[in-house]
């Protein structure tokens, strides 16, 4: 029932309880017609006084948050005029791929006749990507819960949740794939055969494989073997997007072993670029571009499987340095991928090989 049509009804009792007490005259009846009548006022005042008229607020703790973690909301509610005794509350639907909870949150508001009030309340397990708090509910209700007033007040608040970050070893680590990740990891390895082309003095650093052992013993110096393709080894981070919508939590762990390579690559001041094989291949190169590969990892989603092989072969540039792959999925198209691009592959899947 609509909030005018039960004041109707309020003000009908009202001047059916005067009639009484006119026609009966006892004390009764005219305490009864008297208490009525204020509680009609009052009811009255409610409905046409602007009791909704709040500024809100609404702050988080950090507006980059992680994947998983736990958000704590703080909305801060202010009156316009002075509020008439009641129950308020305030109601927010959290974004609909923030969490798996899509009930609305509803928070109280203890002593709202004063100017201020603050309230809080918590979402868990949140979720990867952009998302927007776009609006509040103002609930005020009388405090014999007769009438109810709702004001939707526009209140937008931008969040960012990263995937979080996985351990990562880079393939030359000791021990690649300790620390219980939750990810099985494949190697591949494509050599290139280079072909000697004389020598040179050792320097610092140089693999005992490469010294020239005769050469070395004429010379009466360490000599390292040079070849004619010999070039400082560029490494490249490949990430494969490709999985079916029904596997979404494969992606996401994906995404974390890629956060967990980039932070990892970082921390040991390693150069390198990253491909993300789409549709169209897209090539960052960091650190130069860690901002546009932030906003990826914010809006990233699973890409249907292709043609991989050709795509990469058309777009990624062929040569002998060190790549790391990264997918869903060690699929057939993968593998195929891994076997025929040149280069030093190191396969990373997150979740059981599947055809």
């Amino acid at each position: 029932m609509k909030n005018w049509m039960k004041l109707f009804l309020v003000w009908a009792a009202a001047f059916g309880l005067y009639a009484f007490a006119r026609i009966e005259g006892s004390i009764v009846a005219s305490t009864l017609w008297w208490s009525f009548l204020v509680l009609t006022v009052y009811w009255t005042l409610f409905l046409i006084y602007p009791v909704t008229a709040a500024n809100v607020r609404r702050r988080v703790t950090t507006k980059r948050l992680v994947s998983g973690q736990t958000m704590d909301v703080e909305l801060q509610i202010e009156r316009k005029y002075p509020f008439l005794v009641g129950v308020v509350t305030l109601e927010e639907k959290p974004p609909e791929r923030l969490t798996n909870n899509h009930d609305p949150i509803i928070t109280s508001v203890d002593r709202f006749f004063r100017r201020k009030e603050t309230v809080h309340y918590e979402i868990e397990h949140i979720k990867r990507g952009i998302h927007v708090f776009d609006r509040t509910k103002l609930h005020v209700r009388d405090v014999f819960g007769l009438f109810d007033r709702t004001r939707t007040l526009r209140l937008e608040t931008v969040v960012e949740v990263s995937p979080a970050e996985l351990p990562f070893d880079l393939p030359r680590d000791e021990h690649v794939g300790g620390r219980g990740e939750q990810y099985r990891r494949a190697r591949t390895y494509t050599e290139v055969a280079n072909t000697t082309s004389g020598v040179r003095e050792y320097a610092a650093g140089d693999r005992i494989g490469r010294i020239d052992w005769k050469a070395s013993a004429r010379r009466d110096n360490l000599m390292t073997k040079t070849f004619d393709q010999e070039q400082e080894k560029k490494l490249s981070l490949v990430f494969v997007p490709s999985a079916s919508a029904e596997h979404e939590e494969a992606f996401e762990r994906s995404l974390s072993l890629l956060v967990g390579a980039i932070r990892q690559l970082e921390r040991k001041n390693l150069p390198f670029e990253l491909y993300v094989i789409e549709e169209q291949v897209r090539l960052f190169h960091l650190p130069d571009q860690s901002a546009d590969v932030g906003h990826y990892l914010l809006t990233a989603t699973p890409e249907a499987e292709g043609r991989l092989v050709e795509r990469v072969k058309r777009n990624l540039p062929q040569q002998s340095g060190n790549l790391i792959l990264i997918s869903p999925f060690e699929t057939k198209w993968v593998r195929e991928l891994v076997h025929e691009t040149q280069g030093s592959y190191h396969l990373y899947a997150a979740s059981e090989v599947t055809t």
